[in-house]
């Protein structure tokens, strides 16, 4: 049946449009559906949403994929999982899908958006992609990864972003542990780490009298920008930066932002801040008292401190420490 002809026949009986939108197998021709394939294939997908597709799985099994250049899937399962065979490939970008990367020796830029991928990047992504340069991991696990990844395996990565979600009131999140991925990137350039907490129970460094930890690690010779949003007083976090600035000689650029890095009133193009209740105000503000105490003796000359507070004028909340 054609595109028009369904769409006809869709208009006159509920049960007919009932059954197409529900069935979750579906088959897409660009000669059926036109010269605005795109946009009808959306509107399908829509109107299918919730309910379930099944993926042939065809088009990117047996070699077929081989000659792709970008991927992009969202929200999906493979059913048998399937090993890919992506050797062209230059970028992918995965959110909450999971999939057994063949060899990926031309992939540049990688995206990945589930809870554990910052093991999934840790565990099995060095020995599939040893050209990567750009490398995103979304994740909300619970704990960090502790164990050493062998040197030089990013070797090639320039730019490192982790957006890390803290999905539970533990206080046992240890932010030390990313020397380990910092180790393993000898060539990176730009380091972003943004971090979103709905609770404020942690083991804050303003009060604790014991020494700050120090860990084994590298020179980075090459690491110019680091910028943490979402920084608060975590004795962990505060080691990490101390780390940093230890163990670079190049760098320019270092913001930590005590906000969530939204938008801000000071660029003219908001009336107000993205708004923070009185835990997260209060928290910002140990976090710059934390900056100030342990942080910027340790900044040189060479470096531009960027610490983004909370606006007087938005966020005047009474603090207490």
């Amino acid at each position: 049946m054609s595109f028009k002809d369904a769409a006809r026949a869709a208009c006159v009986s509920r049960a007919f449009r009932h059954s197409w939108r529900c069935h979750p197998n579906l088959i897409c021709c660009i000669g059926i559906l036109g010269s605005d394939f795109i946009n009808k294939f959306d509107r399908i997908m829509k109107n299918h949403s919730g309910i379930g597709i099944n993926f042939p799985c065809s088009l990117l099994a047996d070699g077929r994929a081989s000659s792709m250049r970008h991927l992009y899937l969202g929200n999906c399962g493979f059913h048998p999982t399937i090993n890919l065979d992506l050797r062209n490939l230059t970028r992918l970008h995965l959110i909450n899908v999971q999939l057994l990367l063949g060899e990926s020796l031309r992939m540049k830029r990688l995206s990945l958006h589930y809870p554990d991928a910052m093991y999934y990047a840790h565990a099995k992504l060095p020995s599939n992609a040893p050209n990567l340069e750009t490398l995103t991991l979304e994740c909300s696990t619970d704990k960090m990864v502790d164990t050493p990844i062998l040197p030089s395996k990013f070797l090639h990565l320039k730019c490192l972003t982790i957006d890390h979600t803290i999905i539970s009131s533990s206080p046992a999140y240890n932010y030390l542990y990313l020397v380990y991925f910092l180790d393993a990137c000898p060539s990176l350039e730009t380091f972003l780490l943004g971090i979103s907490q709905n609770h404020m129970e942690h083991d804050s460094i303003i009060g604790d009298s014991s020494h700050m930890r120090q860990m084994p690690g590298h020179r980075h010779d090459n690491l110019r920008s680091v910028e943490i949003t979402g920084f608060y007083s975590a004795k962990s976090l505060i080691e990490l930066t101390c780390y940093i600035l230890d163990n670079t000689v190049a760098l320019k650029y270092l913001t930590l932002d005590t906000t969530r890095g939204f938008f801000s009133c000071s660029t003219g193009e908001h009336d107000r801040c993205f708004p923070m209740d009185k835990i997260m105000i209060t928290e910002a503000n140990r976090a710059v008292l934390a900056i100030q105490t342990y942080i910027e003796r340790k900044v040189p000359s060479t470096v531009k401190l960027n610490v983004v507070k909370p606006c007087s004028r938005c966020h005047a909340v009474e603090s207490y420490l």
